[in-house]
């Protein structure tokens, strides 16, 4: 088979046309990258406010369980105020 010879405008067309999609391709590769990041970063804002949250709770849960002594029906009984004494 005969090998075909281009002329330089055709060289020159066929270069830019190769340039473009070498172009194209690095700009589609960063934009996949630059929305993995963003997801990436999303999530992690997503599930940091709900430990965020969850760590309050326990902390709430584990407060009233350090004072055994303050929801006592003894201490409620002879007029106290329950876990309000602790204020």
């Amino acid at each position: 088979m005969k090998k075909v010879k281009l002329t330089t405008a055709e060289l020159k067309k066929l270069k830019e046309l190769r340039d473009q999609i070498a172009r194209d391709t690095q700009q589609a590769a960063w934009l996949e990258v630059i929305r993995a990041k963003v997801n990436m970063l999303e999530l992690q804002l997503k599930y940091d406010w709900r430990s965020d949250l969850r760590n309050e709770m326990l902390l709430d849960k584990y407060l009233a369980t350090l004072r055994p002594w303050a929801n006592r029906w003894k201490h409620k009984k002879n007029g106290g105020k329950g876990w309000k004494d602790d204020c």
